[in-house]
């Protein structure tokens, strides 16, 4: 699995203890999923998409066969 998170909190100056507050997350899941040791559950994508201010489909981008 690929994520783009970290690429998105950089882009868009913020913090990731930013995210984390605003999304009640805790610390250590945030950087599980944020270094692509943890899938998340769709409502927790949710809110880090939302906390950032991406679509999922940027967040998460699927690869497509072949690629």
């Amino acid at each position: 699995m690929n994520n783009k998170i970290r690429e998105f909190i950089k882009d868009k100056g913020l913090k990731a203890s930013d995210v984390i507050k605003e999304t009640g997350l805790s610390k250590s899941y945030f950087y599980d999923v944020m270094n692509c040791n943890s899938i998340p559950s769709l409502t927790n994508a949710r809110k880090i998409s939302s906390t950032i201010g991406v679509t999922l489909d940027e967040l998460f981008p699927n690869k497509k066969k072949g690629e």
